[in-house]
């Protein structure tokens, strides 16, 4: 199975990816790549940090013109604030919502700073290059992801089409936005927020396209394609919830389900509020994941929080931070489902080369296409 780690601080001097199990003969696509991590760097509400970094993906093993080795792959993402300002943290006074006082209890920090340098979007980085990487993987299955942001704040976009056309749009904007409204209105939630020196959250989707049927397992709860999704976008920073299709407890079940027709020899479905899931696997449609953030912990405001020194009452200090992650987020959360998927794609169809696994998977097709179309 394909592995990923990563290692590095949100203020230190690089962040480290290294996978494992790649096949050899994959292309390493370093321009889209790169073009994903610069998506990352997007958005109207970023801070600061976003005009100093100019993030690059730099390989340092496991690819030969341009080609996975089989060995494994390490890379690295620079994080040009170290060389510039060579940052140094230090607070007491935590702020509730982050990492800092359950991080510094755990480890018995006197400085709450600490923690937060493996919590914070900064290390997103590499989970983006991790993902982008991957998405030529997923190219081997004809898989493909979209993404977009769904809501800001108060202003929700009620539905779209999940469709190439939408997806470009959405690519062109600062926003992930699906539409020009839905881009004013989370403009306006985001000016506000910026009036009130406040943060503000909201809500992401992500699109898997050209899933097929059987991707997954029910053996074990931890064999579930929608577990093991749920997990990796669940500890992407600020994502609250995840929701796998269309919830909604006010209709029966049968209304609910997706009821399955036949026409000229083949499975089809009027609707898909399930998700593209069924009991833990694909069901050979879209498979929908929805994600939530809150407002991110550090308000430029400020919040009540106590001085862990001397238990005295005080306010949070403002760190330099975004007003709004949601676009940046859904990026992450697009690119962590990349990773999530391949995993299981390869514990199922892996192989040595590129090769393997594609014969792997049409081995597959061939052997199971008489259950959705005869």
């Amino acid at each position: 199975m394909i592995k990923y780690v990563s290692a590095g601080d949100s203020h230190g001097e690089m962040l480290i990816g290294i996978m494992e199990n790649l096949p050899a003969g994959l292309t390493v696509n370093e321009e889209e790549i790169n073009f994903y991590l610069s998506l990352r760097q997007r958005g109207y509400g970023r801070g600061t940090r976003m005009r100093i970094e100019n993030d690059k993906i730099h390989i340092v093993s496991g690819v030969s013109n341009g080609k996975t080795t089989g060995a494994p792959l390490g890379f690295l993402v620079k994080n040009r604030d170290f060389e510039i300002n060579k940052t140094k943290r230090e607070f007491t006074v935590p702020r509730p919502g982050h990492s800092d006082y359950a991080g510094s209890v755990k480890y018995a920090f006197e400085n709450a700073a600490i923690p937060s340098e493996r919590t914070s979007a900064r290390i997103t980085a590499t989970d983006v290059a991790a993902g982008a990487l991957l998405l030529e993987y997923l190219k081997l299955f004809g898989i493909k992801i979209f993404f977009f942001v769904k809501s800001v704040g108060k202003f929700s976009v009620r539905s779209f089409p999940f469709d190439k056309k939408t997806f470009e749009y959405a690519l062109s904007n600062d926003l992930l936005a699906p539409s020009e409204d839905a881009y004013s209105g989370f403009k306006r939630e985001i000016d506000e927020a910026i009036k009130r020196r406040d943060s503000i959250g909201g809500e992401g989707i992500a699109v898997l396209k050209n899933v097929p049927p059987g991707i997954g397992g029910y053996g074990n709860f931890t064999d579930k394609l929608d577990g093991i999704i749920a997990q990796f976008v669940m500890s992407v920073p600020s994502v609250k919830y995840v929701e796998i299709g269309n919830f909604d407890s006010s209709k029966f079940g049968s209304e609910f389900h997706d009821e399955m027709f036949v026409k000229d020899g083949k499975i089809f479905r009027k609707t898909n509020n399930a998700g593209g899931i069924e009991g833990g696997l694909s069901n050979g449609e879209d498979i929908i994941v929805k994600f939530g953030f809150k407002p991110i912990p550090t308000v430029l405001r400020g919040v009540r929080s106590v001085d862990i020194k001397d238990f005295s009452s005080r306010k949070t200090v403002y760190v330099r931070s975004d007003t709004c992650v949601v676009p940046a987020g859904t990026v992450v959360s697009a690119m962590k489902i990349s990773i999530a998927l391949s995993q299981v794609l390869s514990e199922q169809f892996g192989g040595d080369t590129v090769s393997d696994v594609s014969d792997n998977f049409r081995r597959y097709l061939l052997r199971r296409k008489k259950f959705w179309q005869r």
